[in-house]
């Protein structure tokens, strides 16, 4: 599995520390998604990503085939 997350915020024209100050998710937290350097996310966390980003699942994780 790997985290796109990156893409989006760019397409939206966001900054990490934006996100991070509207939804209270820490900047480290942002940071290791984005750099894909975490082996878990929280429901909570891709709640309020989905929501803030208005977007899927999908468009903050897809599956890696090999």
């Amino acid at each position: 599995m790997k985290v796109i997350l990156n893409q989006l915020i760019d397409s939206k024209g966001l900054s990490q520390n934006q996100i991070a100050k509207d939804t209270g998710i820490s900047v480290s937290t942002l940071r290791n998604l984005n750099h894909n350097r975490t082996t878990r996310i929280s429901f909570d966390v891709l709640e309020k990503l989905c929501i803030y980003l208005d977007c899927g699942v999908e468009d903050i994780l897809c599956i890696e085939r090999q």
